[in-house]
């Protein structure tokens, strides 16, 4: 009796992965590309250089420039040498940054999931204890 059962769930499940295999195997591997428009550069090299002057004018951002030896003339220079596409990527990657780390961010998550901890222990009617 049991080979029957098995036979019977069996063959559908194998005809049903086989049929999806085939499906995957089908599609292209470029097939995404299509799905994605080329994206617009409509980035403008003033707004870029005003983030970045932005940055580079904070207290901790410039204190640290000049104490690797760098100064404000030397950066302004570099800068200048940037084509749009640099510029515009270095300005992207300067929002993420952040000058003081994650630290803060850190230590609230830990703070967060310490609390939900004891929330979670509080309502299942454990008892916590602290000496």
């Amino acid at each position: 009796m049991k080979n029957i059962k098995t036979c019977v769930i069996s063959k559908p499940l194998i005809v049903y992965l086989s049929f999806a295999f085939f499906l995957i195997a089908s599609i292209p591997q470029n097939s995404w590309a299509y799905f994605v428009g080329p994206q617009p550069l409509n980035f403008s090299r003033e707004a870029d250089i005003d983030k970045i002057q932005r940055v580079l004018e904070s207290k901790i951002v410039s204190q640290r420039l000049a104490e690797l030896g760098l100064s404000m003339d030397a950066i302004n220079s570099r800068l200048n040498e940037l084509n749009n596409a640099e510029m515009h990527q270095f300005a992207s990657q300067l929002e993420s940054l952040m000058p003081g780390g994650d630290t803060i961010i850190a230590i609230m998550g830990l703070l967060v999931i310490v609390i939900l901890v004891l929330v979670i222990l509080q309502l299942t009617g454990h008892k916590v204890v602290v000496k």
